[in-house]
């Protein structure tokens, strides 16, 4: 069979390089290295990709088959996931594979181009869906128990909350997930400069046309969205749009879990079978079966508790302040999703000998067991009683219309719903009108949400450096905002104590949004007259099912904001 294959293609998922594709010479290379390290061919970044080693791992390619492909792993501390399932030492892998660099690490396609029909991957099997399950955003790194959507789709998965009383009782409620990144977009790369000039210049282009959109409306016609607001009369969902496209944020997330005492973080500890398969350990408590975590110096064979991701936000005011999702800002506050579910059941711990864990012979805790676990409701780390907290490694806010990252930080969550409150170190910004009218909202009321789901492609650039220590190029993606309007299908109201008796979801705005998805936590949501009166945080269903989203009522974040009703 003659040779049809030009490249290799490596289109990043997540990452410090989310959204970019690298090319490599098929004739040129037998095989791709990747890690930390600047040798290698694919190179992560030293501070982004952490769970990175410097030589990870490494592609070959069969010198008598070339068509055929096998990947390394060279003894990295947090191992190589093909299509979700952790590798032990080396395995065939086929073009269209997901490969993943630790649980919660990196994730790239290994893909040929063109791609040989020879080469197509492996049928993979799909899973029944969980008696409970959650609409996750992006979160490529984190394997959840039903498959759609994770790291390929982009639309958020209903999740279920735990809420254990005396006999640990436990009741479903919807939460968008941390967040995720999304393989969109396609950067065409060329070798000489003047191709890669008009690559700049197109993408420059396209950037420009993005900052057009705020520009068909006059400030004068802009200034009437804000004074039909406050006079009650409705306005158009392309005002309201244009009204706000700079108050709506990207937000970038990276978090870790760690022991306050020791001031190191956590890992969940894995052992494998008599089959060489690993599973992950758990411990029996007085609140319920948690991960067993062990600091990172003592674990031997552990997986970091953590996860990276996108969400939306909006700037709550002029100090900089911006309203998002708890699961945004301060995401080991939530629900955990990642597990790695395709390692299931796992081992329950049932002492310590010698300082080690002692399991039983037969892995008997299933995903069930464990799937209302909340990283910050740990209660036992190495084995003892101890006190966690958990840290955004990086929050990173990006403006509309821009590519440009602004360091954020976690101001406060809320104690009753997923909302949060983080900060930039800006000032001057336009904030929002919000409208505390929760007691007003009746069903098949207009509405419009505003965010950044995963699924929509976002505007790329090309942009050449200037900075001679970092002259090559990089690939940038320009925030781009999603308008999705719509409608209140009805308003659910929770019980005042602690129970499911009156809702299991909690105060929330049910919606009938298609257009949104995974990244969209956080935005929000527009009333007929441009106030915000809610904040997005949960989506989901198919097309039985029909898609339902939800909104939290404004109230919650205006309590951060310690802002008084207005009705």
């Amino acid at each position: 069979m003659k040779n049809t294959v030009k490249n290799y293609l490596i289109r990043h998922l997540s990452g410090s390089k989310a959204n970019q594709i690298e090319s490599f010479d098929f004739a040129d290379q037998s095989k791709l290295t990747f890690g930390r390290s600047q040798e290698s061919d694919i190179k992560f970044d030293a501070e982004i990709d952490a769970v990175v080693s410097r030589e990870h791992g490494k592609i070959v390619r069969d010198h008598s088959d070339f068509l055929s492909f096998t990947i390394i792993d060279n003894n990295s501390r947090n191992g190589i996931f093909v299509n979700k399932v952790r590798i032990i030492g080396s395995v065939s892998v086929f073009a269209g594979d997901e490969i993943q660099l630790g649980s919660n690490g990196p994730t790239f396609i290994f893909d040929l181009d063109p791609r040989p029909e020879a080469n197509l991957a492996k049928t993979r099997l799909i899973e029944v869906l969980k008696p409970t399950t959650e609409m996750v955003t992006e979160q490529p790194n984190l394997a959840a128990p039903e498959k759609t959507g994770i790291g390929k789709e982009t639309f958020e998965r209903v999740i279920t909350h735990e809420r254990r009383k005396s006999h640990r009782t436990f009741w479903a409620s919807l939460a968008a997930a941390v967040i995720l990144f999304s393989a969109v977009g396609f950067v065409v790369w060329s070798k000489n400069k003047e191709d890669l000039s008009s690559v700049s210049l197109a993408g420059q282009k396209r950037a420009d046309s993005i900052l057009a959109l705020n520009k068909n409306y006059t400030q004068a016609q802009l200034d009437s969205v804000l004074l039909a607001a406050k006079s009650g009369r409705n306005v158009a969902y392309d005002q309201i749009a244009s009204a706000n496209l700079d108050k709506v944020v990207k937000i970038y997330i990276s978090w870790e879990l760690y022991e306050v005492s020791e001031n190191e973080e956590l890992m969940h500890e894995y052992r494998p079978d008599a089959n060489g398969v690993f599973h992950p350990l758990f411990l029996q408590t007085q609140s319920g079966i948690e991960p067993y975590l062990v600091s990172k110096r003592r674990s031997k064979a552990g997986l970091p508790v953590g996860s990276t991701g996108t969400g939306s936000g909006f700037v709550a005011a002029a100090d900089g302040k911006i309203l998002t999702n708890r699961h945004v800002g301060a995401a080991w506050k939530t629900r955990y999703s990642g597990f790695s579910w395709d390692s299931f059941p796992g081992y329950l711990v049932q002492g310590l000998k010698g300082g080690e864990p002692v399991t039983g012979k037969v892995p008997t805790v299933s995903e069930q067991d464990v799937f209302g676990w909340v990283p910050s409701e740990t209660t036992m780390v190495n084995g003892r009683s101890a006190q966690v907290e958990g840290r955004n490694k990086y929050l990173k806010v990006v403006f509309a219309n821009s590519s440009q990252p602004y360091e954020a930080h976690l101001v406060t969550t809320s104690q009753s719903h997923d909302v949060s409150l983080i900060k930039v170190d800006m000032n001057d910004l336009d904030p929002v009108t919000m409208n505390d009218n929760y007691s007003n909202i009746k069903s098949g009321q207009g509405i419009v949400v505003m965010g950044y789901p995963g699924g929509a492609p976002q505007q790329q650039v090309v942009r050449k450096s200037n900075d001679p220590f970092k002259p090559n190029p990089e690939v940038f993606s320009i925030a781009s905002p999603v308008t999705s309007p719509g409608h209140i299908q009805q308003v659910v109201k929770s019980s005042s104590e602690f129970s499911s008796k009156e809702s299991g979801f909690g105060d929330s705005y049910q919606l009938d949004l298609n257009a949104t998805g995974g990244g969209n936590s956080g935005g929000p949501l527009f009333d007929d007259k441009g106030n915000v009166i809610g904040i997005f945080y949960a989506g989901g269903g198919n097309a039985n099912q029909g898609i339902i989203s939800f909104a939290i009522p404004i109230k919650y974040g205006l309590e951060l904001l310690s802002v008084r009703r207005t009705d």
